[in-house]
């Protein structure tokens, strides 16, 4: 029986190495595989998941307005074609910026193709709230994982704080901007909100 799985964690916890390790051991062991990703995160380029210790692969860039459901059927009937085995596993990367729709339609792969599927995200946006990809994984997903990251005072870090060129946290604008390790900063809540506190003064 397919499952969907969600695996989320702070920034610089090595989700997309994961993600990566997981795919070359199914090919590996001529598993077959589709790795995704939405079509927002630009910052390695369209049609590539990238770990920042340097470890990529291709993978299909999925837009806000695509149907998942419909693109799996596509590409299923293509393997058939050139006579390769069947579509066992999706590979989703950077899942917090899924739709709820997307979601919605990974589970329905999962229940009517028999497909696995495992997403790996954030689950907390910069001010501490869900993303709309994440909520929805957490509210359909079969198997829920969180990779473990510490905050620098040792507690459990689960806000992906937003910084700004002085090392102030920015509690304000769009959810979604592309940055790395310059921008964003893993903290656990009371360090997070220590932060907050001190910038009001």
């Amino acid at each position: 029986m397919a499952k969907l799985y969600y695996i989320h964690a702070p920034m610089g916890c090595g989700k997309s190495a994961h993600l990566l390790m997981k795919a070359h051991a199914f090919l590996e062991n001529d598993i077959t595989v589709l790795c995704i990703k939405p079509s927002v995160d630009t910052r390695d380029g369209k049609d590539v998941i990238k770990s920042r210790i340097g470890i990529q692969m291709d993978c299909l860039s999925i837009d806000d307005c695509d149907n998942i459901y419909n693109i799996i059927e596509n590409y299923i009937d293509e393997l058939q074609l050139r006579d390769i085995s069947n579509l066992q596993w999706i590979l989703c990367d950077e899942s917090q910026f899924l739709t709820s729709k997307h979601v919605e339609q990974l589970s329905k792969i999962v229940d009517e193709l028999n497909i696995n599927v495992m997403c790996y995200g954030l689950r907390n946006d910069f001010t501490g709230h869900l993303f709309e990809g994440s909520k929805r994984l957490m509210e359909l997903a079969d198997n829920i994982e969180e990779l473990k990251f510490n905050c620098s005072c040792g507690r459990k870090a689960i806000i992906n704080a937003r910084m700004d060129d002085f090392g102030n946290i920015l509690q304000e604008g769009e959810q979604i901007q592309i940055g790395g390790n310059e921008m964003y900063k893993p903290l656990c809540r009371k360090c997070y909100f220590k932060k907050i506190n001190e910038n009001k003064y």
